[in-house]
């Protein structure tokens, strides 16, 4: 299992307490099964929070001033409604939703990316994989982290790690990637006892 390193920063701390609070509205779902692993992660990268806020807020706004003062003739009135239709543009580049799925009777895992306007896809099969981690990135004032898939062997670019989402989040932290991380090393881990059973005199660890 992983631990938590150092408590994390004042930053992060923070970021834990409004994740209790309005976590529900970005909500990530970890649902295991004996033979299926499901995570479904509805929070939102920074950018597509802030274009969708901003949008909501001109957009309002917009109305606002067309039904109470019917201000058709405004130039500040068409601005407002081009800074709302702008705000929409970056939302086309983020993710609405990411699911991750892994299926021990099929050896398969599927990682599906929701946008707005198309659904990117990737699959393949899931005994590559041996298990996930949490990646640390420092930064000057806070800390970031990522989700990393072990898999086995080199392959041809070179590396033998996959990170699982690279656009981070709101409300990334090292408990709520590790929630990920956990649940997908503890399905693999499984998985393998299952295809390769230890003999009976030996006793195998988990780390």
């Amino acid at each position: 299992m992983l631990g938590d390193p150092d408590a994390g920063s004042v930053t992060e701390r923070l970021s834990d307490l409004i994740w209790e609070r309005f976590g529900f509205l970005a909500p990530l779902w970890v649902v295991k099964r004996p033979e299926t692993l499901t995570i479904v992660d509805y929070r939102p990268t920074l950018m597509m929070f802030l274009s969708v806020a901003g949008f909501l807020f001109f957009g309002t706004t917009f109305v606002f001033l067309f039904i109470k003062f019917g201000m058709v003739d405004s130039f500040g009135f068409w601005a407002i409604g081009l800074i709302a239709a702008g705000c929409l543009i970056p939302t086309f580049r983020s993710t609405i939703r990411e699911t991750y799925f892994f299926d021990k009777t099929r050896d398969s895992y599927a990682f599906v990316r929701q946008f707005i306007h198309r659904k990117e896809v990737i699959e393949g099969s899931m005994s590559q994989f041996t298990g996930a981690y949490v990646k640390t990135q420092r930064n000057e004032d806070t800390n970031c982290y990522y989700v990393i898939l072990k898999q086995e062997g080199m392959f041809l670019t070179g590396v033998n790690e996959q990170t699982l989402r690279e656009e981070l989040p709101i409300f990334n932290s090292f408990d709520n990637e590790a929630d990920i991380a956990n649940a997908i090393s503890e399905f693999l881990s499984t998985t393998r006892q299952v295809d390769h059973p230890s003999p009976a005199h030996l006793s195998v660890n988990e780390s």
